[in-house]
């Protein structure tokens, strides 16, 4: 599939919602743009998912005023334990 879009003034683009559709690409998403040849001006374009709060957040937990790295499953299990405390949910 082949389409042509145009760049505004900002240097931005927007990718055709018959692409988006294919590749599942949602709002927030993050793209990787990789130069493959400079002459021809080519470039690959991947996307990756955006990061939930929790995987943002993973490893900068501050547990007892240590700084200490916290495994992305222990934070979830405490983000899940404080949400539920807040909403007054058994957890």
């Amino acid at each position: 599939m082949a389409i042509l879009t145009k760049i505004t003034s900002k240097g931005q683009v927007t990718i055709p919602e018959e692409i988006r559709l294919q590749l599942a690409i949602m709002p927030g998403d993050r793209a990787y743009f990789e130069t493959i040849d400079f002459e021809k001006k080519q470039v690959a374009i991947k996307f990756f998912p955006s990061l939930g709060v929790v995987e943002q957040l993973a490893g900068s937990l501050n547990p007892n005023g240590k700084i200490q790295y916290v495994p992305i499953g222990v934070a979830r299990k405490k983000a899940g334990l404080l949400l539920a405390k807040k909403y007054g949910l058994k957890k």
